[in-house]
């Protein structure tokens, strides 16, 4: 499964040792190697050797990050896990159908599928790292999953998705640490226009970084985006003039 090494599983802040080594078993059971785990450690941890019985090798193997940013940083499309309904969490997409589009785009680019505290799952300062969001349809009376059994279904419908899919060329994104350093320049550069309030801009920001998740980021429109953003900045400080009002007064000198 070719695509499988463009998967990153990302456990922030996971509470149980046990929990760690069942997914490390659960990733290993369907072809996946690729753990982080953000401010958790030490991996020897008898409980999570137990519990990852022969993945031992993809425990020993998992990165440790101080950061959900830093575990990011290389991927160009992260996808937070959620069970919650309402609000923000209202625009996941089922799993099944993400897994089909999420493989053709693994053809290109590095992805990360995120997965909150076992108690709390992803809350919204998490959230907004995401660039879309999927959630395992489960019964309503009681939708919560244990963390390895979340984590279980996700890499089998990824995995799933591969094998039927048919090899197509992906657009190629730029990473996380490319787009982020963007969206927040768009944020600063809205605020400065007044079309968002510098109170509380996550509640857009949120919406727009979900649409540039749905569409992906190419390093050419990051560059568009970025001067976007500095063009608005600088009329909001004090410009005098915007480069259409230059571009007009210089064919009126022609």
């Amino acid at each position: 499964m070719a695509s499988a090494a463009k998967f990153a599983f990302v456990l922030y802040r996971p509470q149980s040792a046990g929990n760690i080594g069942a997914v490390a078993r659960a990733l290993k059971n369907m072809g996946f190697d690729d753990l982080r785990l953000v401010g958790r450690g030490p991996l020897n941890d008898r409980e999570a050797v137990k519990m990852a019985v022969h993945a031992d090798d993809i425990l020993a193997n998992a990165k440790v990050y101080p950061s959900l940013a830093d575990a990011l940083a290389d991927c160009s499309l992260a996808v937070g896990t959620t069970s919650r309904r309402g609000g923000y969490h209202s625009r996941a997409t089922p799993l099944r159908a993400a897994a089909v589009e999420l493989d053709a785009l693994a053809g290109a680019n590095k992805i990360a599928i995120v997965f909150g505290r076992e108690d709390r799952g992803l809350t919204n300062r998490e959230l907004k790292l995401c660039h879309r969001l999927i959630t395992i349809p489960t019964a309503a009376e009681y939708p919560s999953l244990n963390l390895a059994q979340a984590v279980m279904v996700v890499a089998y419908e990824l995995m799933m998705a591969a094998t039927a899919a048919v090899e197509s060329r992906a657009p190629e994104f730029v990473a996380a640490s490319t787009s982020d350093p963007m969206l927040e320049r768009l944020a600063e550069a809205l605020v400065s226009i007044g079309f968002i309030p510098d109170d509380n801009p996550d509640h857009i920001m949120l919406a727009i970084r979900e649409i540039f998740g749905r569409s992906g980021l190419t390093a050419r429109e990051v560059e568009i985006l970025n001067g976007m953003a500095r063009q608005m900045r600088w009329v909001a400080e004090g410009g005098h003039q915007t480069l259409a009002e230059k571009r007009r007064a210089g064919k009126k000198l022609r």
